[in-house]
């Protein structure tokens, strides 16, 4: 690296001693590294702050615009030029760091050695550094609503990927979800409602981002009790986002719908930038949810929304409550498959898709997705009511296919998803087929012993157990 480039490096990371906690936080999110050194008129060093040093202050009641003086940390570790590789080694030892500045005779920073350099220089019998996924070791996804049917899936995905992953949930549908993770080293648990705020500062302590997925989810369940639906899929909602940007958490993913679309005129292929038609409170609350968090962007809160394709598949927290699960339970155990109406077009979405599409937003450069709708699903997944019927006819023969002609469900729309395609590279790895086969080999292997079980279905759960008044 010659002085020019070396020069461009540094940069991203010197803060002056004059800058407050928003800007040096503005410069660690841009960096990407999750640190910034302080450096006086001539670079030499003073001190160095990590995004974890500025969100405790803020925790512990400093404001955005405190001198980062105030919390820096004015004796870092450091080497000097012409360094050794045992001098690394031996520094590290002494004190365990995950960035370690360089300085001439004079003090002044020539150059920074980041975690995977030092990973490198670091030989693996010293233990202090993992083999595998080291560049995650440090980063911890805070997972709302992780132990629903989306966020079960995703948090084992991202656990797969070497992540911490912390789980706020109140665990409506129980635990039995994530049971099986509570032994993980990198997992932890926080139950609680979003609707507190103690709650949700507990929550968010010493994470790096945060997936929202905890919300009231279905028409028919937010038609149950619209009062409740408002507090919790869009005031508790915004009530996250408002403490996450409080507290300098930036990397904000909000779980939104394709439903958003409603009622569309026949095969017309919507796009992020379509019209928006919504057809029940669950879809309105969604709109109104993605205005409020997407108002609050700002040069360091960087929200992404996703709308989700109606989402199938097998889930730790299962539901036969979505079309394509529902329909092929009903071709299995009761040897029928009924349809009302047929025409109607929906996009759809195996749930391990949906939890890769997160993943792929988490790990995107922050420049292509903070502000961003993203479509979630894949064109060859859009289909018919019909279409899908016929589908599990296809692979389930013995059951009887009976359409009735009668529309009771109003939404018909066709989504593009070349966006996420085209941005972010993301692509859908499963087809409705191999869901319905999934789920159908399930049942046929007896693993959902009752399919009609109320636990399966969140309008009856939420009614009959009388969760909303808890």
């Amino acid at each position: 690296m010659n002085i020019e480039q070396n020069d461009h490096f540094l940069s991203k990371f010197l803060v002056s001693a004059d800058n407050k906690l928003k800007e040096v936080m503005g410069k660690i999110d841009s960096n990407g590294h999750g640190v910034a050194l302080v450096v006086n008129k001539e670079r030499k060093l003073l001190g160095l702050v990590t995004d974890g040093d500025i969100r405790r202050a803020i925790i512990n009641g400093e404001g955005i615009n405190t001198p980062i003086t105030t919390i820096m940390n004015e004796s870092p570790a450091a080497i000097k030029e012409n360094y050794s590789p045992e001098e690394v080694t031996n520094t590290i030892k002494c004190k365990p760091i995950n960035n370690l500045p360089i300085l001439n005779e004079e003090g002044v920073v020539c150059n920074l050695l980041l975690r995977e350099e030092l990973h490198k220089i670091v030989s693996y019998s010293s233990n202090l550094f993992p083999k595998k996924n080291f560049d995650k070791e440090h980063k911890k996804i805070l997972v709302v609503g992780g132990a629903g049917f989306v966020g079960s899936v995703l948090t084992r995905q991202l656990l797969d990927k070497g992540y911490s992953v912390r789980v706020l949930d109140k665990f409506l549908f129980g635990e039995s979800s994530i049971e099986e993770l509570k032994q993980n080293e990198k997992f932890s648990l926080v139950k609680g409602d979003i609707g507190h705020v103690e709650v949700i500062i507990e929550a968010i302590k010493d994470v790096d981002a945060i997936v929202h997925l905890a919300e009231i989810v279905g028409d028919p369940a937010c038609a149950l009790d619209p009062e409740k639906t408002q507090q919790i899929n869009y005031l508790s909602t915004s009530l996250v986002a408002s403490i996450c940007k409080h507290f300098q958490l930036n990397r904000f993913i909000y779980t939104s719908s394709c439903s958003v679309y409603g009622a569309s005129q026949k095969g017309e292929l919507l796009s992020e930038n379509s019209e928006l038609n919504p057809v029940s409170l669950y879809a309105r609350m969604k709109i109104e949810s993605e205005k409020h968090i997407l108002n609050m962007s700002d040069s360091l809160f960087c929200p992404t929304i996703l709308r989700l394709a109606t989402v199938f598949g097998e889930s730790p927290r299962m539901r036969f409550d979505l079309v394509v699960n529902t329909l092929t339970a009903k071709a299995i155990r009761e040897g029928k498959i009924t349809i009302f109406g047929g025409d109607q077009w929906r996009p759809n979405v195996h749930v391990s898709d949906v939890a890769k599409a997160i993943i792929t937003v988490l790990e995107a450069p922050v420049e292509k997705v903070k502000g961003e709708v993203f479509n979630v699903g894949s064109e060859e997944n859009n289909l018919t009511i019909n279409q899908i019927g016929k589908l599990i006819k296809e692979n389930i023969p013995a059951a009887e296919l009976l359409i009735e002609e009668r529309d009771i469900d109003k939404r018909d729309y066709k989504v593009s998803f070349s966006k996420i395609n085209q941005v972010l590279g993301f692509k859908n790895s499963l087809s409705v087929v191999e869901g319905i086969k999934e789920v159908a080999n399930s049942l046929r292997a007896g693993k959902y012993e009752n399919h009609c079980e109320d636990v399966y279905y969140n309008d009856r759960w939420y009614k009959i157990a009388n969760k909303f008044l808890k």
